[in-house]
């Protein structure tokens, strides 16, 4: 009656085992495929997003109280100015820069006091989209003094506008 002691599988349910290891391992590769497919593409919208912000990047002039630039400069533009020494100078971004002052080849970020070519000059952070400079010459230019002024949207980091501005007696 017992002859064998271990049971045996049929020949039929060995291969059923098998096919059965190998459809799971193909249903969870399937699985996986589809849910990094799905990951990828973009879904849909979400009301909950925050709402984009505004841009409005262009950079208004203004010279002791006079507003300058009838045309302000808009991003990717650049504006040339002539002031004299002792002016007073007022950039507005009208949102959040980063601005760069270019002084003699030299990059100085957010404010300094800068001694250049017979001219002081001062520049200065008012808020986080304005920049201000103060510029004086105790004695007359032997040159005038060229300082560039660059600002990059903390929003879009694309967005850049250049002032180029001559400082003469």
């Amino acid at each position: 009656m017992f002859l064998n002691p271990k049971p045996t599988l049929p020949v039929e349910s060995k291969q059923t085992a098998r096919g059965s290891v190998s459809r799971r391992a193909r249903l969870l590769l399937t699985t996986v495929s589809v849910g990094l497919v799905l990951s990828a593409c973009g879904g849909g919208d979400d009301p909950y997003a925050a709402a984009p912000l505004p841009v409005n990047f262009n950079i208004g002039v203004t010279i002791g109280d006079r507003f300058v630039s009838s045309t302000p400069v808009i991003a990717g533009g650049s504006l040339n100015i002539a002031v004299r020494a002792g002016q007073r100078l007022r950039l507005d971004a009208g949102e959040p820069v980063v601005w760069t002052f270019f002084v003699g080849g030299s990059a100085i970020s957010g404010g300094a006091q800068v001694y250049y070519g017979g001219a002081d000059i001062t520049a200065y952070r008012l808020s986080a989209s304005v920049m201000g400079l103060d510029t004086n010459a105790y004695y007359p230019l032997q040159a005038p003094v060229a300082v560039t002024f660059v600002a990059r949207s903390t929003y879009d980091s694309v967005q850049v506008a250049t002032i180029n501005l001559l400082i003469t007696n």
